[in-house]
């Protein structure tokens, strides 16, 4: 009798774990049914109120380009431009100056993170930028290119312009060693980025 008793409690611990497996098995498969749902709401909200980080676009180097870039800032062939392109993220442009002084330039294409906004949700994004990425970065609105732009001396010099529901970015920024003389010339600076911005509008 006694080994029966064992027998049959052995059997309610089986038939207790066998009901507690389908029942983890069915919730399971209810969250696998509705993760596609979850993750496009997800993603659908991260389209409309998000801005940080950097949208992936694969023509992201045809936007500004390495012969652009000669152009805007009157470099001869001799100049080596490194381009550099981060996960279809960004596009950036390196090069370097000698002289009593190394300096050392960059230029850099980025787009807002999300697809294209109505004239509202740029406007509520623009506002957050302001108060938040902006703030104490001495911004300055900027006329004459795209729908409406601003310059900031984030990361040494950056020009936002919005144009037909995208934000972009064109950092434009210069190293000095040693760095007390660094160059100071804004209005220079937001003029170049204004051209690439300008190739930008009519390439997107």
């Amino acid at each position: 009798m006694k080994t029966l008793f064992k027998l049959s409690r052995t059997t309610k611990i089986m038939l207790a774990v066998f009901l507690i497996s389908i029942s983890v098995s069915c919730k399971d498969k209810k969250t696998q049914k509705d993760q596609p749902k979850q993750l496009d709401q997800i993603e659908e909200l991260e389209n409309e109120e998000s801005f940080a980080g950097s949208s992936k676009r694969k023509d992201i180097c045809q936007l500004i380009t390495e012969e652009d870039v000669r152009g805007v800032f009157s470099l001869s062939d001799n100049v080596e431009i490194k381009q550099k392109k981060n996960r279809s993220s960004s596009c950036s442009y390196d090069w370097e100056a000698t002289g009593k002084k190394f300096e050392r330039y960059t230029v850099l294409l980025n787009f807002a993170k999300g697809k294209k906004r109505t004239n509202s949700q740029i406007d509520k994004i623009w506002k957050n930028q302001n108060s938040t990425v902006y703030k104490n970065r001495e911004l300055q609105k900027v006329s004459g290119v795209g729908d409406k732009a601003t310059w900031s001396n984030l990361g040494g010099g950056q020009l936002r312009v919005s144009s037909d529901g995208f934000i972009f970015y064109v950092s434009h920024s210069v190293m000095v060693m040693p760095g007390k003389d660094k160059p100071n010339d804004t209005k220079a600076m937001i003029d170049k980025a204004k051209k690439l911005a300008k190739l930008v509008i009519n390439r997107v």
